[in-house]
């Protein structure tokens, strides 16, 4: 894959203040999909801000889209705010554009979004969805169908901002229901309130799904891409 790599000053994050237990907790990258429009209500901004201070606050790494704009600079900004290390992926189109978070710890300029998906998924412990559009919804399927397929298994959280999720949700449920998925909420994936509830999930690690699984969360066999079918 051509994945040309800038990689910015490396700054290691400042984590004064916190509790020993802190200290201790295991330190992830936590991969946040979530919108770059601008013009957003002032819930989303909030939220993708207290998501940051959270990411931050807790010793953990962002991963993202590496933007500067919407949800996406809203929440780097918070992350370094709050002493936070940010990992950014971008395609060059858009750094041509003038789009990219230059003060990113780490900047990976990919040349598609299919290369951007791939290194972010790379790099990820967990994933947490913020609010978004078509690219966010496209990027948490893709890792929620992976997960259904047991080719990984890493926690996907959504963070329920304003009841934003509450139609994919219930598409979701109807889609179990009906037999089109087998996994739903609850299993394949969990669901937040507030990003301090989203973080907490995303320690807790995912709820377990039958299936062969190495200590890396990968598949034991290629099998795992069959052997699963929907209940009629």
């Amino acid at each position: 894959m051509a994945s040309p790599s800038t990689s910015r000053n490396s700054v290691e994050s400042a984590f004064g203040g916190r509790s020993i237990d802190s200290d201790r907790r295991e330190r992830r990258s936590v991969c946040v999909f979530c919108s770059s429009a601008g013009g957003l209500p002032e819930a989303y901004r909030r939220a993708a801000h207290d998501l940051g201070r959270e990411l931050a606050g807790r010793g953990h790494r962002l991963v993202y889209g590496g933007g500067n704009v919407g949800l996406m600079g809203e929440l780097a900004r918070s992350v370094h705010e709050h002493g936070g290390t940010v990992v950014g992926v971008i395609p060059q189109g858009l750094v041509d554009r003038e789009l990219a978070y230059d003060p990113a710890d780490e900047l990976l300029v990919t040349q598609t979004l299919r290369e951007r998906k791939a290194e972010m998924d790379a790099r990820a412990d967990a994933f947490v969805a913020l609010p978004g559009g078509f690219g966010t919804l496209e990027e948490l399927l893709e890792v929620l169908t992976l997960r259904q397929l047991r080719l990984h298994d890493r926690p996907i959280v959504l963070v329920n901002v304003a009841g934003y999720w509450d139609p994919f949700l219930a598409m979701v449920s109807d889609m179990v229901a009906q037999g089109f998925a087998p996994l739903g909420e609850g299993v394949l994936f969990q669901v937040a309130k507030t990003p301090a509830e989203a973080v907490d999930l995303a320690e807790a690690g995912p709820a377990p799904i039958a299936g062969p699984f190495d200590r890396r969360g990968g598949p034991v066999t290629e099998a795992a891409l069959e052997d699963w079918t929907a209940e009629p």
